[in-house]
């Protein structure tokens, strides 16, 4: 990875987070949503943004309203960020919170087990 792209990355994470939580309002987006991570191709066309949203039951009908609002998310970007061309976004859900809780979910239960049995 160059350091253009991680530039990019890092610039598109904060103005998109920015973005949909000042500029956007869209019903569907309900509950807390965040930008966890953007992942963008070495040509700089294509950026995956990772997003966390909770309650988790939200989490369907935001990806959906994120994706049909990606037009008007990526001119919003565009207006905010002094780069050439902003690269098309598609949005996806991170998994890698919901692993980690359940992660340390088990832990717990199993710290608690053992405090239980001695």
């Amino acid at each position: 990875m160059t350091i253009r792209q991680q530039q990019v990355e890092s610039e598109l994470q904060r103005v998109i987070s920015t973005v949909l939580q000042r500029k956007l309002s869209d019903p569907r987006l309900a509950g807390m949503i965040s930008v966890t991570e953007v992942k963008v191709s070495p040509d700089l066309r294509q950026a995956n943004v990772f997003v966390s949203v909770l309650p988790q039951e939200h989490e369907r009908r935001a990806i959906e309203a994120l994706q049909h609002a990606g037009g008007h998310i990526q001119r919003l970007v565009r207006s905010a960020v002094a780069i050439r061309s902003v690269p098309a976004l598609e949005f996806r859900l991170d998994e890698r919170l919901k692993k980690q809780a359940a992660v340390f979910s088990a832990i717990r239960e199993g710290i608690e087990r053992e405090e239980n049995q001695q």
